[in-house]
Formats: C-alpha cells, structure tokens, sequence
C-alpha cells in the first residue's frame, strides 16, 4: 500500500464510498418504513413496532455479529450481507408497489433483516479499513469512517423522505441502488490487499468465554456498568422524541420532504459537532462534557415541548445531534482508560447490546405511549426523563470510577 496519501488507496475508496452510500439508503429507508407504516395503518403502535423491527437485531446479534467480524474474511461478508439487504429491499418495493394486503407484516420483515445487515456491515467494516490501509493512513482512514454517520442521516434522511414523497415504494428503490452499488465496489477489491488474518476458529467453549469475559470487565467497573445504564436510558428518551418529531409532522399535513429535512438536521449537527469535538474533549474533562451533554439535551427539549413547528424542531434536532456526537467522543477516550486493551472489543461489544437493545425497545415502546396519552403529554414525559438523569448525574459522586463519563451518540 505505500507511503501514498488515503486518496490514492483504491481499495480503501471503494470499500469506504460503497459502504457510505449503502448507510444513505439505509437511512433513507429507516424513515421511510416508519412513514409508510403510519401512513397505511394510521397507527403510532405500528409505526413503532416496525422501528423496533429494524433495531431489534442490534439486540440480538451484536456479539454474533462481533464474533464473525474476528475470525471471518471481513470483506466476503460485507458482499454477504450487501446482497442479503439488496433482496431485503426489492422484496419491501415490490411490496408496497403492489399495496399488498400483508403490506405492515412484510415491511417488518425486511426492516429486520436490514436492521441485521447494519449491525453486521458496522462490525466487519471497522476491521475491513484496517486491512485495506497501512498503518499511517489509519488517522485519515478512520476520520472519513467517523463522517460516514452524519453524513448518511443529513443525506439519507432528506431524500428518503422527499422521494417517499413522489411515490411510497421510491425509497425503496433506491436503497436497493444504493446496495448494488456497495456490492459493485466490493467486488472491485483486489483480494490481495484484503485477505487478513484468518484467526484460528473458535471451539465452543472459547465462543462462551469470549462473550463470558466482555460482561465480566462491564459488571466489574463502576463507571461501565452506570454508564452503560444511563446511555441505554437516554436511548429510549431519544428514540421516543424521534418517533414523537414524525407523528407531529404527519399529523401538521405538511409535505413528506419536511420529515428528512427536520430529521436529516441530526447529520448537520453531527458534522459540527465533530468538528468542536476535539477542541471541546481536550479543554474540559469528559465528566464535564457528558454533564454538559445531559444539560444540552435536556434545554433543547423544552423548545420541543412547547412547539410542533418544524423549524423549532429542525434546531433542537440538529442540537441534539451535535451534542451526540461531541458526547461519543469523550466516551471513547473514557473508555480506553478505564478498559483493559486485551477485552476492549468485548466490553464495547457487551455494552452496545445494552445500548442498542435500548434503542429498540425505546422504538417500540414510543409508539404505544404516544397511542395512549398522546403527543403532548409525550413531549413532557420526555423533558422530565431527560431532566431527571441530568439531575442523577449531577449528584452522583465526583470520583470518577463511580461517575459515567460521557454517552454514546443516540441514533438521533
């Protein structure tokens, strides 16, 4: 690979432009599913099940997903998964070209198995890149890899939601575009560069003590076992204002553009907040940052809860994913400190099923409670929880064992 700059590794542009665009129809669809299934059924519940559809894999096959991208060939499944999520998605257009009868119970299947293919692609493409790149074009390889997330949620958001609203199986479409594309620069790869590792295949005890050995650094560290529960309570905050942003739209008649725009808000604060992140992580403790992230978070739901108008709920959103974004770092850096280096990818492992599965659960649960107390009390109820673990935060011990340092980006 040389000493040449990232932009002349072909192999790592192709691995990294194919991923990034397959993460834009991904994320295009994410909010199309949620508005296709509010729109056929009329119903928050449903609207959330299907959110839970596609997050529930986070919980299921984070560690599998982990395990595969250690002793598998990270590239040959990237291709697997590519074509499982380009079937998913022509299977979810031909579906709702057709206005079939089964039309919610299909999209939820293949908003699953799309959530699956995410949780997959994200494990083994962190690996990919570190095969495809020599060890000074890491910094650089791994900085376009942080900007692929706000980069997908502004783009993929947006557009998503704009073409669902010319036709409903339009996305659709263009995730599975956005699929064949990834498999064309997959398979472009030259195998030479990509052939890592192969790390010897885990018997089944050693699989045991593997997962065993990621919940036992979590459990035994105070600061991972409270972070880990306050991130995953966040979570469920996050995700119920989410799915709160797309109601109120729906309801307000505006045009389906407005839902990827204010949605899509998230990936321009994520890009600025990126930007600050450094500078911000470096000037005050992580503590501070993540008691300043609570704070943040909390003061921008209350414009939220005392307006539906989208361009209140465009800037709050797009707060919130700067401040994700400026809180995930300083996590990182209180992680690697506190996180012996040999079980560093089981422990993260271990506590992103904690977190994701939050995710999922907050998806699901969001859309019966907006069913059943409606979209005001809603807004309160997620103020008052957020406010809350400021508060606990706050109060908690200055003794930085005991203290969670900072919060993962929520899936804003």
């Amino acid at each position: 690979m040389g000493r040449s700059g990232i932009h002349a590794n072909r192999n790592f542009l192709l691995l990294w432009s194919g991923n990034a665009t397959s993460l834009v129809g991904f994320h295009g669809v994410r909010i199309a599913y949620p508005m296709l299934v509010l729109a056929v059924t009329g119903s928050p519940a449903a609207a959330g099940w299907v959110g839970f559809a596609l997050n529930l894999p986070s919980l299921i096959f984070q560690i599998p997903a982990g395990i595969v991208a250690d002793y598998s060939n990270r590239i040959r499944t990237l291709v697997i998964c590519q074509i499982t999520g380009l079937i998913a998605a022509c299977l979810a257009a031909g579906a709702v070209a057709a206005e079939l009868s089964s039309l919610a119970l299909i999209v939820g299947v293949t908003a699953f198995i799309e959530g699956s293919v995410y949780v997959f692609v994200g494990l083994s493409e962190l690996g990919a890149i570190r095969d495809v790149v020599s060890h000074a074009q890491r910094p650089a390889a791994f900085s376009f890899l942080e900007a692929e997330q706000p980069i997908a949620i502004l783009v993929g958001r947006a557009a998503g939601a704009a073409v669902y609203g010319v036709a409903r199986w339009l996305p659709f479409i263009a995730d599975a575009v956005s699929y064949l594309y990834c498999l064309v620069a997959l398979l472009l790869i030259r195998p030479d560069s990509t052939a890592p590792q192969k790390a010897a295949e885990p018997d089944r005890h050693s699989v045991r003590r593997t997962i065993a050995d990621g919940f036992r650094v979590v459990w035994a560290e105070p600061f991972l076992r409270t972070s880990t529960a306050m991130i995953g309570l966040s979570n469920i905050v996050i995700q119920l204002v989410l799915l709160l942003i797309l109601v109120e739209l729906k309801n307000g008649g505006g045009p389906a553009w407005t839902v990827g725009v204010v949605l899509g808000a998230a990936g321009v604060g994520g890009v600025l907040g990126a930007a600050a992140a450094a500078r911000l992580t470096t000037r005050f403790p992580p503590r501070n940052v993540y008691r300043g992230a609570l704070w943040a978070w909390t003061a921008l739901l209350v414009p939220m809860a005392l307006s539906a108008d989208p361009f209140v709920l465009a800037a709050c959103w797009c707060g919130i994913g700067g401040v994700g974004v400026v809180s995930n770092v300083a996590l990182t850096i209180s992680r690697l400190d506190v996180i012996p280096e040999q079980t560093l990818g089981r422990a993260v492992a271990t506590m992103a099923l904690f977190c994701d599965g939050a995710v999922a659960l907050g998806a699901l649960g969001a859309g019966y409670l907006l069913s059943t107390v409606g979209a005001v009390a809603t807004r309160w109820l997620a103020l008052t929880a957020m406010f809350t673990l400021a508060a606990y935060a706050s109060t908690r011990t200055t003794r930085s064992r005991d203290l969670p340092l900072a919060l993962t980006s929520p899936d804003s």
